[in-house]
């Protein structure tokens, strides 16, 4: 794995913890949501957003996410 970046989405369903690794085939997400840890994986920054959305993760977090992917 080359990078990885944690953020934290705080919202009226709940926190969740959210660690993205960079890896050469694309996005490995660990994220615990509503009381559960979750491994998933995404090939794009496109289909990485749009599994965040799935968890209900903030907007302005994807966001801050994605600026840090393209920084790394």
């Amino acid at each position: 794995m080359d990078k990885v970046i944690s953020a934290e989405s705080i919202t009226c369903l709940g926190t969740k913890d959210i660690q993205v690794d960079i890896t050469k085939d694309g996005f490995i997400v660990n994220i615990i949501a509503w009381g559960e840890w979750y491994v998933e994986e995404a090939k794009d920054i496109k289909e990485l957003e749009k599994l965040l959305n799935e968890f209900n993760v903030q907007q302005y977090t994807i966001n801050e996410i994605k600026e840090r992917i393209s920084n790394a």
